[in-house]
């Protein structure tokens, strides 16, 4: 796959289980310490209150609905994040994160993170 990046925690927000799995597995693979992942905005909410990942990978679109105010929450805490994402979604507090269309290449997923956590 590539060089592998220190990339620590990772949040992932999906809905999709195999997504899940499979995003999970790339993450490791790249080089993730830890991924912790949530399929409801209120999970996510309640794990970010008490934690802090070293980035998020993050669907929109959740169970309980879209998820802006955990991007927001993300912003916050300066989370560096990616859109991972099938359809576009007109909320302003994605344009916080670098955007990447459903499904991605294991190589271009870490070739995106690696821009992320460079900035």
């Amino acid at each position: 796959m590539g060089r592998k990046i220190n990339l620590g925690q990772v949040l992932v927000l999906e809905d999709e289980p195999i997504i899940v799995l499979d995003l999970e597995e790339m993450l490791r693979e790249i080089g993730a310490v830890s991924v912790v992942s949530f399929d409801t905005r209120g999970d996510a909410l309640a794990w970010l209150d008490l934690n802090r990942p070293d980035l998020a990978v993050v669907d929109p679109r959740l169970n309980d609905g879209i998820c802006t105010d955990v991007v927001d929450r993300l912003v916050a805490v300066h989370v560096p994040f990616v859109v991972y994402s099938g359809a576009d979604v007109d909320e302003p507090s994605f344009a916080n994160g670098r955007w990447l269309s459903k499904p991605a290449m294991p190589e271009v997923l870490s070739e995106t993170l690696a821009e992320l956590l460079a900035r």
